[in-house]
């Protein structure tokens, strides 16, 4: 009786060491077809199903892996590519915004600003009319930010903070992030014009400031495109100071607004 019992037990092993065989050449076949890597992967996760009956699960320890967001580089806004965004707002420069003041270009576009201004018929700039393009350059930046169609809240914290230190309100970075800052000069914007207390604006006083902001801004693009037109010209042109904060001028001091 014994002999009997230890034969059907090798006769049920052999049994199951030919499905586990057939199995695995099965899959060894499959993982073929598939390709080496993959192959691999479907073998052993089928070769340690057929075991996962005989044995207590193993215990799995997963390791936390840590997501970096990747952040796109933003170019710093170099002087050059001030004179090349005023360049461009006045039709002169076409090409990419990339601070190459001195490509052929760029180059091109002030010999053209030039001679239509009558400033000269080089292709360089003078220390006043490069403070001046310096200076247009910011105050078209100001107002791509002023009629910026977007509803989200980084192109509303840019249009608000652009709008504040227009007013001479706002001296920070205008990077949209609505802060301390921000609110802050919003506060101080409500009291000097007589409107409610708080750091929070409602529709029709934004729409005021921003409106203000960009008749202000309009202006000041006005008097310095004349300013240009006039050292040509010869004549003497005296724009009204702007009402810009000085972080937002040019580097240097009133040159760009006197002859």
């Amino acid at each position: 009786m014994f002999s009997m019992k230890k034969i059907s037990i090798s006769a049920v092993s052999t049994l199951l060491a030919v499905n586990v065989a057939y199995a695995n050449f099965g899959d060894a076949v499959v993982g073929g077809m598939v390709g080496g890597a993959v192959g691999s992967v479907i073998t052993n996760e089928v070769y340690n199903s057929n075991r996962a009956s005989n044995r207590p699960p193993a215990q799995r320890h997963y390791k936390s892996k840590k997501r970096h967001k990747k952040y796109a580089i933003v170019p710093k806004d170099t002087p050059e590519m001030k004179i090349q965004r005023a360049l461009t707002s006045l039709g002169f420069y076409h090409g990419k915004i990339d601070g190459e003041i001195n490509s052929y270009e760029t180059r091109s576009a002030i010999k053209e600003l030039n001679r239509t201004y009558e400033i000269g018929n080089s292709a360089s700039l003078k220390p006043e009319t490069r403070d001046a393009l310096i200076y247009l350059g910011t105050l078209f930046e100001f107002d791509r930010n002023l009629i910026a169609r977007g509803t989200d809240k980084r192109t509303k914290g840019r249009k608000l903070q652009t709008a504040l230190k227009i007013h001479g309100f706002y001296f920070s970075k205008i990077d949209g992030a609505v802060g301390p800052g921000t609110r802050k000069a919003i506060a101080e914007y409500k009291a000097a014009n007589g409107l409610s207390y708080g750091s929070a604006l409602d529709y029709e006083e934004e729409y005021q400031l921003i409106s203000s902001a960009k008749q202000m801004n309009d202006k000041n693009i006005d008097d310095t495109i004349a300013t240009l037109k006039g050292r040509g010209t010869g004549q003497t042109q005296a724009p009204t100071q702007p009402s810009v904060p000085p972080a937002a001028q040019a580097p240097t001091n009133n040159t760009i607004l006197i002859k």
